[in-house]
């Protein structure tokens, strides 16, 4: 790699100035609340008013987040989620007792397939959970139509997205909850954190309460809940980023068009298709190559030249261990999250990779693709 070239990183948060920080969290300490208080109170209504969304609740992290959500839609049975998404996503399920049916991906989106999804949906089934994969919204209004008619409920995994629209509108108040991160690849963080928004005040209510072990006015239990609690500390950190999120999101976007720009025109590299209807937040962008392609073989050589990168989500859920026992090939087979898994890079976008890092990418995965395919020499009779 050359020293002269500075390395650029998957991810890196947006946090706002030290100084800043540190005024927010010294009024704080000159209280006598540390721990879902005022701070997170604030920091729920400037967050529902951002996302759009009738109700927002702070947890301490999206999985603790789905989980509660989960527990409190008493979801039985099974619940019909995607293979090709981070391993979170299903475990909430499986913390709840639910048994995870694993359902293909869209070839071109990448998101769940709302055809797989009906294939595999069974009469044990009680949720839908969909995944605004990579910031892309999932087909909303496909999976609410199935959700509908087979009368389960339907969450969304939206820890990729802070942002993301469908049909000019927030993801926030679609189906049944939309969960958020706040992990420190987001387009806003907190260090670690959630938001549940949905637009049904007793779901509200009840997950306010779950978040404290489930705890009702006196010293006693309503419901079985657990510590989700978030910090004042959080809380006053995701205020802060909060009111940066709209500029983070417009860099991500003009990241993103440059690299379509670029990449685009590239041989054996094709992109992930956004929907007509949806607008991304770019949590991640990711590129597919042609099976010609070796993957691995251009991450190590992007590595070598200072460029971070990840083959998200590889294995997906039905090739990892904890997850192998419930992929049944006859009731789905996931050729396409298979297809999908295999061949992914994506690609470092976030607010601090300049134009010239963008271009620098560019450039390199061009070089890359341009050399000839090294195969192995035939052996003369």
């Amino acid at each position: 790699m050359s020293t002269s070239m500075n390395p650029i990183s998957i991810a890196r948060p947006t946090l706002p100035p030290v100084e800043e920080l540190q005024r927010r969290l010294a009024e704080i300490l000159a209280g006598t609340e540390l721990t879902n208080g005022a701070e997170v109170a604030r920091f729920e209504a400037e967050a529902a008013e951002a996302l759009e969304a009738p109700e927002v609740v702070a947890v301490s992290s999206c999985t603790a987040g789905l989980m509660l959500v989960e527990r409190c839609l008493e979801l039985k049975g099974e619940a019909v989620t995607p293979s090709f998404t981070f391993f979170a996503t299903a475990h909430g399920l499986l913390w709840n007792g639910v048994r995870p049916v694993l359902a293909d991906c869209d070839p071109e989106s990448f998101q769940l397939d709302p055809h797989s999804v009906r294939r595999v949906l069974g009469p044990e089934c009680s949720a839908i959970v969909g995944v605004h994969l990579f910031g892309c919204p999932a087909p909303i209004d496909e999976l609410e139509r199935i959700a509908r008619e087979a009368g389960v409920a339907l969450i969304f995994d939206g820890a990729h997205a802070l942002g993301a629209r469908w049909r000019g509108e927030s993801v926030a108040a679609r189906g049944d909850a939309t969960v958020y991160s706040l992990s420190p690849t987001k387009q806003m963080t907190c260090g670690e954190g959630g938001l549940i928004a949905t637009r049904h005040p007793e779901l509200a209510r009840d997950l306010r309460q779950a978040r404290n072990y489930g705890k009702g006015d006196g010293y006693d239990c309503d419901i079985l809940g657990l510590n989700a609690r978030m910090t004042e500390f959080q809380a006053a950190i995701g205020r802060a980023t909060l009111e940066r999120l709209p500029a983070a999101l417009e860099r991500r976007r003009e990241l993103a068009a440059f690299y379509a720009r670029g990449l685009e025109r590239i041989p054996g590299v094709r992109l992930q298709r956004i929907p007509e209807p949806a607008l991304s937040s770019h949590k991640d962008f990711a590129v597919v190559l042609d099976e010609t392609v070796d993957r691995d073989a251009l991450m190590r050589f992007l590595a070598a030249e200072g460029i971070d990168t990840r083959a998200y989500f590889d294995p997906p859920l039905h090739r990892q261990k904890l997850y192998q026992s419930y992929y049944e090939p006859a009731r789905e087979a996931l050729y396409n999250t298979d297809a999908i898994s295999s061949s992914i890079v994506c690609l470092p976008i976030h607010g601090a990779v300049s134009d010239d890092d963008a271009r620098r990418i560019v450039d390199r995965i061009a070089g890359f693709m341009a050399r000839p395919v090294e195969r192995p020499r035939a052996i003369s009779a």
